[in-house]
């Protein structure tokens, strides 16, 4: 999500949020994991699965992300070159237990899960320029103005998630994760943005009578935003159905919620008005999502194949701060009022396949090796604004479109270790046109090209 970096916007949070998933496994799959699930990372695909899990396990997944994008330079915005953010996190611990007996012949599992799933960090920097007219019947003004922008943002999002699975009959398992998102469970559950904007305004000033004066003006405007004390909860539901022996068909259902966060703003100004504070309690809707996926497992347990499709409804997605009455809803991926920030639910389409290399003369192989890959589409939620004669026109709603190719290797060691890594690329084009939003002739033509570079490495140890 993007908020404008100009604009005194509340909402800041600058990477589209997506609910994925973690694990390198299911990631060099392409994401493809809901009918799968069947590792310790199952709690955040699809709780359902946890039932296959027959062994005590623990699991941790560590990733590195190189972010780069490209703007393009215009009349009214020029950037110095492409930005890039380097990100490397532990995104993923669990740990499962199979309980050890049964209820009429059923098994249960549980799991207790800590998920990092937003990561805001980002940087900009540009060179802006403004021409504004004004008229009346007795005077006529004009100003060019200059302003160098320099935007900061960093923080994580994360959540404890214990989670519960369960047998109904032997085809059909579901199950339910518990998201805790709590800033005293999970230290460091905040985000933060810095805005430094530097001036120079030339004003022409002329009258009916043909005196004219000009002037020039010199200014400085700095914005420290932080959200931080957050609290909220949200429940992820799964149904896991073995439809034959080879296919099975997986459903999960993350219900919306809302996040209470303690948000602050510092406003610095190098004129007489000075320093501006402002505090509220803000809740922040996040919207709900529903996934369906299918697997097929070959027979000779090589080779297994996964499709996904997920929705998620973006047009919920908006922030309320009460103490801003009228304008009291925001869209936090514009960072305007939401009645002027229309978006549309997006649709992702995640394949993968999965090839363990099973040698059936060698009913103990001390090392079991596998290869994946996978590719999706994979849209981030905008408004679909377009270039309008001055500035940019109220868009439809349009999701900004994303593609991906993933690969992946893994060894499973004696059957008591398994290694993963996982490559992910992801690309988009001609997308971000909400980076300035409702910041005037700021936001004409602006969009970027992306270039997103994700690498993970995780480790399953069974007891």
């Amino acid at each position: 999500m993007l908020a404008a970096p100009v604009a005194w916007a509340q909402v800041d949070i600058n990477s589209a949020p997506n609910f994925v998933g973690s694990g390198a496994r299911a990631l060099g799959m392409g994401g493809a994991f809901i009918a799968v699930a069947d590792d310790a990372t199952a709690a955040s695909w699809n709780p359902g699965g946890l039932t296959q899990l027959e062994r005590p396990e623990f699991s941790a997944v560590y990733s590195w992300k190189w972010f780069r994008e490209s703007f393009p330079d215009t009349f009214n915005i020029s950037t110095p070159g492409p930005y890039e953010i380097n990100l490397d996190e532990i995104n993923y611990l669990s740990f499962v237990y199979p309980i050890p007996w049964t209820f009429a012949g059923r098994n249960f599992v549980v799991s207790l899960n800590y998920q990092r799933k937003y990561n805001f960090d980002r940087q900009l920097d540009f060179r802006a320029r403004v021409l504004g007219r004004d008229s009346s019947p007795v005077l006529r003004s004009l100003s060019f103005s200059d302003y160098d922008i320099s935007y900061r943002q960093e923080g994580d999002l994360s959540a404890i998630s214990p989670a519960f699975g369960f047998e109904i009959f032997d085809w059909l398992s579901a199950g339910v994760a518990l998201n805790i998102w709590d800033s005293s469970l999970v230290p460091g559950n905040e985000w933060e943005t810095k805005k430094f904007r530097r001036g120079v305004v030339n004003n022409f000033m002329s009258g009916t009578r043909g005196a004219s004066t000009s002037s020039l003006e010199f200014g400085t405007a700095d914005t420290f935003e932080k959200y931080d004390d957050v609290e909220g909860l949200n429940y992820t539901f799964g149904l896991l159905y073995k439809a034959t022996e080879r296919l099975s068909v997986g459903a999960v259902y993350h219900t919306a919620y809302h996040t209470d966060v303690d948000y602050k703003r510092l406003l610095r100004m190098g004129n007489p008005s000075g320093v501006q504070f402002y505090r509220s309690n803000v809740r922040i809707e996040w919207p709900s999502a529903l996934g369906v996926g299918l697997a097929y497992r070959f027979p000779n347990d090589k080779l297994t194949l996964s499709l996904d499709v997920t929705r998620r409804n973006w047009d919920r997605f908006v922030e309320i701060d009460d103490r801003q009455g009228m304008n009291d809803r925001t869209s936090p991926i514009t960072g305007m009022p939401k009645w002027q920030s229309q978006h549309d639910p997006t649709y992702t389409v995640r394949l993968g396949g999965e090839y363990v290399f099973v040698d059936a003369t060698k009913p103990n192989q001390k090392l079991l090796p596998s290869l994946r890959a996978g590719l999706y589409y994979d849209p981030a939620p905008a408004s679909g604004r377009k270039n309008a004669w001055w500035g940019t026109k109220r868009g439809d709603g349009e999701p900004d479109d994303y593609y991906g190719v993933t690969l992946g290797a893994g060894v499973l060691i004696h059957n008591r270790v398994n290694i993963d890594a996982a490559y992910d690329y992801r690309w988009a084009s001609d997308v971000r046109r909400d980076t300035l939003a409702g910041a005037g002739a700021f936001e004409r033509s602006f969009d970027a090209d992306v270039d997103q570079h994700l690498f993970s490495l995780s480790t399953v140890i069974y007891f």
